[in-house]
């Protein structure tokens, strides 16, 4: 074998042309599966970084009208004390917090917990105890855990921090621990955390705002069945005992790893497919480059053969070069994968969940070597069977020009017509993924995002305690906005486009009252008279808020025209009343009607919404939003400094701009796009060099023969369309079974396409037709060299003139 080795190296380094575009063909193909493994690896197959993270569970309600849904405090309370299949449930909602700092106050997101989360999740503060079951009660409950970034950056790692006060929202807090690095909390990006402090007298079960993690005590799928099932029937039993809040409610039970990562996995599975489909080409290339090698080698290994060589030794030295060059492709495509990796993670980082571990790890390298080696048995086995029968007498008859028969020329052209075929498979799934991305980045948003921006101001609750003063501190603030240079106008709103959705049910007045459990809903948000001109969201019918409308006017309401359509289909609604509750009374009169706004995503289809003045329900924390009539990240220096002139402890948060809001609300399916493109891409130039390499070898076989019809008096215009001809042919075949398997294999990526056919006409014949072009392409080059050929000089020479 070592010899043999050897003996493969010194043949691959005398031909270097071969050898390199060998490796380049087989890098291409292991690195893009080398990089796509790694995501997968890493989002979808890792465990969770947690002990155990087997029997950790996502618990939701499941509500009539929404489905799976967020846990009301109360239900969870009953729940955890109900539930016998578990070892503990605990629950978290998310929370914010400014703390106050050299450089100015900085808003921090956290979460609000029960005490036991940590203990539930079996991970213990790298500083600190930690929680404790007195501190989850109302009033107790100004303590934190720091997260380790937040305990890096702004308490130097100072380990003394644990135990001493700092202030959050103009409040003392104990801190109580700090996490160890690279927690991951399983909700979002989390800074600290915080006891929630439920209260079991006034837990309320209207408001729907937590996330229940639970501990399955029986890590199996009869465990998690049990669960399931235990949980159904504590839900029926709540529904029972309290109709006018959990009628007609129910939970479900989900694994933690499928509630993180879910979303993505129909995605990540089609990625997957494709670099496999990329790989499968690569091989079908190299195969066919060793086979034209091998026909030039044939009086090489017939002479070996004539001189002892058996055909297993024959096979074994071919199958060791290929193993070579797989071994070379295989170690530059995990380079490639490596350089890759960064840009996989900035590209997946607002769309991919755990995108933030993908590494090359073990278990990538192990993938990485079984598939180079298995690539080098895929790709030898044929060339490495046909130079096995190679024999002298049929060399030397040849006159020394190649042996190969018409076996080999069929083996050839049919790993080239797969090559074309897998190739136009990917390159009908680029097209409609990139046909789907152009439909969702041209809906409509209900808004015009250009040239706003948007950030979150929260006020503490100990310096604006109540509405009064929260609405003073607003008004100054959109007065100020709006004198600073360059902003054309200024709004805010509770809860922002593309930022989550906050639903609440609501009655109409002079209309039957539905069932209990069944009452209507929709879209709610509080915004300021301005808002409307603001975002850009036109005005339909009525009017919209104005200055006049406070605490001490009638309450109004502005709907959309999806909630107009839906509930006052033959009605004019202005002048309508809605209940809506959320603290008030009494009905809000309709006075207008606007555009609708996707809220929820450009993919989502608008629903219903109801707007109100911020004044007549106002809220703690407000998005605010400003159009500049230029770049309006220009406005962001003067808006800060007015907010720090009206309060100095309040900082601006999530700072962006709208149109970057908006291109984050596609960013998943622009990820699957721009990687698949590449994929496609590189299946394209494979097949390309393949058809070149196939129509070159057989120009260079016919060089005699193309003398001969030139020496007759054929134009050299015939011999053109003659070897181009001969080229596409094969690409034909290709392109006619890539059709049949694209159509075949369509429901794969349907799940993925928005407001496109996975059947879509013009996309399989653009496809079709660029791959023809290229292939025509990859023809013109030899079949050039061919016109030149000179007659005398082919018919004095061998094959190779």
């Amino acid at each position: 074998m070592l010899r043999d080795l050897r003996y493969a190296v010194r043949q691959l380094l005398r031909a270097p042309s071969f050898t390199f575009v060998a490796v380049l063909t087989l890098a291409l193909g292991i690195g893009a599966t080398s990089a796509i493994f790694s995501v997968v690896n890493g989002v979808l197959l890792r465990p969770l970084p947690y002990p155990e993270p087997g029997a950790l569970v996502r618990v939701h309600e499941l509500l009539a009208q929404y489905g799976r849904f967020s846990v009301a405090p109360a239900n969870f309370l009953d729940w955890r004390q109900q539930a016998r299949e578990f070892e503990g449930l605990a629950a978290y909602g998310t929370l914010s917090g400014t703390i106050p700092g050299a450089d100015g106050p900085e808003r921090i997101q956290g979460v609000q917990v029960s005490w036991d989360v940590f203990k539930l999740l079996r991970v213990a503060p790298a500083h600190g105890p930690g929680f404790t079951p007195d501190q989850d009660r109302p009033g107790n409950n100004n303590v934190i855990v720091l997260s380790y970034g937040l305990f890096q950056r702004r308490f130097n790692s100072d380990p003394a921090i644990v135990g001493t006060s700092i202030t959050m929202n103009g409040t003392p807090m104990t801190v109580a621990g700090v996490m160890p690095p690279g927690f991951y909390f399983p909700s979002r990006t989390t800074e600290f955390w915080r006891p929630a402090g439920f209260d079991p007298a006034n837990a309320t079960r209207g408001g729907h705002f937590l996330g229940v993690i639970g501990r399955l005590k029986e890590n199996t799928p009869g465990g998690l069945a049990r669960a399931s099932t235990e949980m159904k029937a504590i839900a029926e039993r709540l529904a029972v005992q309290y109709p006018d809040s959990n009628a007609r409610e129910s939970a479900e039970v989900v694994p933690l790893l499928e509630q993180i990562v879910g979303p993505v996995r129909p995605a990540l599975m089609t990625l997957l497919a494709a670099v496999a489909v990329v790989v499968l080409i690569a091989c079908a290339n190299v195969a066919n480059l060793l086979l034209v090698r091998a026909s030039v080698r044939d009086r090489e290994l017939a002479i070996r053969v004539a001189t002892g060589a058996s055909r297993r030794q024959i096979i074994r030295q071919m199958l060791v070069e290929s193993s070579v060059l797989a071994a070379a492709g295989g170690t530059l495509g995990l380079l490639l994968a490596y350089l890759s990796i960064p840009a996989i993670r900035t590209l997946g980082a607002t769309s991919i969940p755990r995108v933030a571990d993908v590494t090359l790890d073990r278990t990538v390298l192990l993938v990485v070597l079984s598939v180079s080696m298995l690539t080098g048995v895929l790709f030898g086995m044929a060339p490495a069977w046909q130079a096995s029968r190679a024999g002298l007498g049929a060399v030397l008859k040849e006159g020394g020009r190649s042996a190969v028969g018409a076996g080999g020329r069929w083996l050839r052209s049919g790993l080239l017509v797969g090559e074309v075929a897998l190739s136009l498979v990917l390159l009908v799934g680029a097209a409609l993924l990139l046909r789907s991305f152009a439909n969702v980045t041209g809906v409509d948003p209900g808004f015009e995002p250009e040239r706003s921006l948007v950030f979150q101001v929260g006020l503490p609750q100990t310096a604006y305690p109540d509405a009064p003063s929260r609405a003073a501190f607003f008004d100054r603030l959109l007065e100020r906005f709006e004198a600073v240079p360059g902003v054309e106008a200024a709004g805010m709103t509770q809860s922002l486009p593309m930022r989550g959705s906050y639903v609440l049910s609501f009655s109409m007045r002079n209309k039957p009252a539905p069932p209990v459990g069944q009452e209507p809903s929709a879209n709610h948000r509080s915004v300021s008279p301005g808002y409307f001109q603001t975002m850009g969201i036109p005005l339909k019918a009525g009017r919209t808020f104005t200055a006049q409308d406070t605490p001490a006017s009638p309450m109004v309401a502005v709907i959309d025209e999806a909630f107009a359509r839906r509930h006052f289909p033959d009605e004019n609604p202005i002048g309508q009343g809605l209940d809506i509750g959320n603290g008030s009374t009494g009905f809000y009169e309709v006075v207008g009607v606007v555009g609708n706004v996707r809220h929820s995503g450009l993919e989502a289809d608008a629903t219903p919404t109801m707007y109100v003045p911020f004044k007549q329900d106002i809220f703690g924390q407000m998005w605010m939003v400003a159009r500049s009539g230029g770049d309006p990240s220009m406005l962001t220096n003067g808006l800060r400094q007015a907010l720090r002139e009206i309060d100095p402890a309040i900082p601006m948060s999530s700072v962006a701009t709208m149109s970057s809001l908006l291109g984050e609300s596609v960013a998943q399916p622009r990820f699957s796009m721009l990687l698949l493109i590449v994929f496609a891409g590189i299946a394209l130039f494979l097949a390309a060099v393949g058809l070149y390499g196939v129509v070159a070898y057989s120009v260079s076989q016919r060089t005699r023969e193309i003398g001969l019809r030139l020496a007759i008096g054929a134009a050299p215009a015939n011999v053109l369309r003659m070897v181009i001809g001969g080229g596409l042919k094969l690409a034909l075949a290709g392109v006619a079974i890539g059709l049949v398997a694209a159509w075949a294999l369509s429901g794969m990526i349907q799940s993925l396409l928005f407001d496109v056919e996975p059947v879509d006409l013009s996309s399989y014949a653009a496809t079709a037709v660029a791959l023809l072009a290229v292939a025509a392409l990859a023809a013109y080059v030899p079949a050039r060299r061919a016109m030149r050929v000179d007659p005398l000089v082919a018919l004095q020479g061998g094959p190779g003139s």
